[in-house]
C-alpha cells in the first residue's frame, strides 16, 4: 500500500493556500499600519498627559513641543521628529539649561504628525488649562485621511483621540 498525494491534490492545495495568502495579506498590512497609528498616538497622548499632571502637581508651567534634539523646540508644526516635555520655569515656552527636562520621546517613522501652524508648542498651566485655540495633532500614514487620527487638547485641557477617520478637508498629505 501506496501513500502520497496526487498531482492533482497538490494543485487543488496550492490554489487554497494561493486564495487565503491573497486575502489575508492586505488585512495584516492594514492591521500593522492601524497598530502603528494607534501606537503613536497612545505615546503621544501619554506625554500630553504626562505634562498636563506634572504641571497640577509640580504648580508650575510645563511645555510639549516638537524638538529636533533633546535641548529645545524646534519651532515646526511637524511632530514627527519627536517632542520633548519640560518645566517653563520663566514662562517663555522655550527650553533653557535652568528648566527640567521631563521627557524626551524620539521619532516616529512612516508617519506624518501635524498641529495647526499657529500652534507649535502646547503649553499646560497649573490648573491644568491649555491657553490658547483648541489644538488638533493630526497622525497620517500613506492611506490618507480615511485612515488617520487626531489628539485634540482643549482650552480646559482635556486630551481626547479620534481614530477611523479624519475629514478629506484636514491636513492629511
Amino acid at each position: 500500500h501506496q501513500s502520497g498525494v496526487t498531482a492533482l491534490e497538490l494543485l487543488v492545495t496550492m490554489s487554497i493556500i494561493a486564495v487565503l495568502l491573497a486575502t489575508g495579506i492586505p488585512a495584516i498590512k492594514n492591521y500593522n499600519w492601524n497598530l502603528r497609528l494607534r501606537s503613536a498616538m497612545d505615546l503621544l497622548r501619554s506625554d500630553l498627559t504626562l505634562a498636563r499632571g506634572r504641571a497640577i502637581g509640580d504648580n508650575t508651567q510645563t511645555v510639549i513641543c516638537p524638538a529636533n534634539n533633546p535641548q529645545d523646540c524646534s519651532g515646526s508644526s511637524s511632530w514627527q521628529n519627536g517632542w520633548i516635555v519640560f518645566t517653563d520655569i520663566n514662562g517663555d515656552r522655550s527650553r533653557q539649561a535652568a528648566e527640567p527636562l521631563l521627557k524626551r520621546s524620539g521619532a516616529i517613522e512612516f508617519l506624518n504628525l501635524t498641529s495647526s501652524r499657529s500652534r507649535r508648542s502646547l503649553r499646560f498651566y497649573p490648573n491644568g488649562s491649555a491657553p490658547g485655540t483648541n489644538t488638533s495633532i493630526v497622525f497620517c500614514d500613506t492611506r490618507g485621511a480615511v485612515y488617520a487620527g487626531k489628539i485634540i487638547v482643549s482650552n480646559s485641557g482635556r486630551i481626547r483621540q479620534v481614530t477611523g477617520g479624519i475629514p478629506p478637508t484636514e491636513n492629511c498629505p
